[in-house]
């Protein structure tokens, strides 16, 4: 019981990363922490903060815009799905309810991997636009 309440715990709390230098930038990708604090002594402080607030609204990204984006396309042919359903074939209401439930479900699930697929992209890209940037180099993630 008490490892139960552990690992809850640890889910709730925020894991903050410090980023020192430019080689700890592929770490935030592969870590992906909650948020991350800019401390390079090579930048001016409202540099570093321009930069963590950039890579703080990527972590920030958890793919539900785009699920709901998925959603709001699909649902006028899962609405069209569902009234054929209903009236031209012998399935019922209470299936085609559930077909159509499960047609929204799949649509929100495709919109989030969608979603965090472009995150991690453009993740990797504020990479580059780092180091192009600031002229230090970061090593790939």
């Amino acid at each position: 019981i008490v490892f139960i309440i552990f690992d809850c715990c640890y889910f709730l709390s925020a894991v903050i990363m410090e980023v020192t230098s430019a080689e700890d930038l592929p770490l935030v990708v592969k870590k992906r922490p909650d948020s991350v604090v800019f401390n390079i002594p090579e930048l001016r402080d409202d540099v570093n903060r321009q930069w963590e607030t950039r890579f703080n609204d990527l972590l920030n990204e958890c793919g539900c815009a785009s699920g709901r984006s998925f959603i709001l396309y699909a649902l006028p042919g899962l609405v069209l799905a569902f009234i054929y359903l209903v009236n031209f074939t012998d399935l019922g209401r209470y299936w085609s309810l559930g077909l159509f439930a499960g047609g929204v479900a799949v649509a929100g699930v495709a919109g989030k991997i969608t979603g965090l697929l472009q995150r991690n992209r453009r993740l990797r890209k504020l990479l580059l636009d780092f180091s192009a940037a600031t002229g230090q180099p970061v090593p790939q993630a």
